[in-house]
């Protein structure tokens, strides 16, 4: 039986940082904000404030990525990462005052900053030569195998026990979580004296050391833009789902049906995107995903016409 590369267990590691750092702090999140809402008389906006708190520290962990990396390591590092899930999930349980959940809001950021696709796809890159974007898109699916996993247990502990016990419940799944990622990672295949998945051992100081293709100034520009414009709808678009099914109309458990519904289109969708990309190339992937994602912030947009089955199909085209 031919042994299995480790490059799998970097992936799984990377999945697994994802599935916290991504799917518990933001996508599984939004489950439980209608319920911080309806609990503390806070006003919409109020509550919208905390994913903006957390998307501003998303933002200012981007520039300190290098620094956070460099003195602690990717493995160190996105175990740190998964931590401060652990965290903030202990405030948010704890929270009494608003300013209390702008903190953990605050702390969750840096979780889904410093464990975001960045480090991931750095490791990736680092262990994949062949099936680099399947190994990508099994990575990215992990955000949303949290909102499959988590989304219906989140719903039944708030209604059943209590919201500080599901988010108490979600910081002793994120720190068991860190141990394992601790375990799993390592920075690179020639620290361990091994070769990047798909290279022969003699084939493997060649491939390191393969320079890049060279991207001019143009290209760079409308890539920046570009992840600015999609980055405005994705998670941010995302965690005000549930509020938007909810206040439309649609009864919370059809709500969080919803959601779960959305997280396993998304995690099949990121695999096969990633299958797409290395099949197809990422130009054609992009527009036939970029259709997809639009119908779906289409049917978003139409939730006020109370159609049944409206909200599933919005749910399945936006993952």
């Amino acid at each position: 039986m031919k042994k299995l590369h480790y490059a799998w267990a970097i992936c799984l590691g990377c999945t697994l940082l994802l599935l916290i750092s991504g799917g518990l702090s933001v996508n599984a999140f939004s489950v439980a904000q209608p319920y911080i809402l309806a609990q503390n008389g806070f006003t919409n906006t109020q509550t919208s404030m905390i994913t903006t708190v957390r998307a501003l520290a998303y933002l200012a962990c981007m520039f300190l990525m290098p620094r956070f990396y460099g003195k602690f390591g990717y493995r160190l590092g996105a175990a740190l990462a998964v931590l401060f899930a652990a965290i903030a999930f202990v405030l948010f349980g704890a929270a009494k005052h608003l300013a209390t959940y702008y903190i953990a809001g605050l702390i969750a950021g840096l979780s889904y900053g410093f464990g975001s696709m960045v480090p991931v796809s750095i490791l990736i890159s680092r262990w994949f030569h062949e099936k680099h974007g399947l190994a990508l898109g099994i990575c990215a699916a992990g955000t949303g195998l949290a909102t499959v996993l988590f989304s219906p247990v989140m719903t039944a502990l708030i209604e059943k026990v209590s919201l500080a016990a599901c988010f108490y419940f979600l910081a002793a799944v994120s720190l068991l979580t860190a141990f394992v990622v601790f375990l799993l990672l390592r920075e690179s295949p020639e620290a361990c004296g091994k070769a990047p998945y798909g290279v022969r051992a003699d084939e493997a100081a060649e491939v390191l050391h393969r320079d890049a293709p060279e991207i001019g100034r143009l290209r760079w520009a409308a890539l920046f833009v570009s992840m600015c414009l999609l980055g405005s709808i994705a998670s941010p678009g995302f965690t005000h789902m549930m509020i938007l099914f909810t206040t439309a109309g649609v009864p919370g458990e059809r709500a969080a049906l919803c959601v779960s519904i959305f997280g396993f289109a998304l995690m099949v969708g990121k695999c096969v995107y990633g299958v797409s990309c290395d099949r197809l190339g990422a130009k054609r992937s992009n527009w036939i995903f970029g259709a997809i994602l639009c119908s779906g912030l289409l049917l978003c947009a139409l939730s006020d016409l109370r159609l049944a089955l409206l909200p599933y199909a919005a749910a399945i085209l936006y993952g």
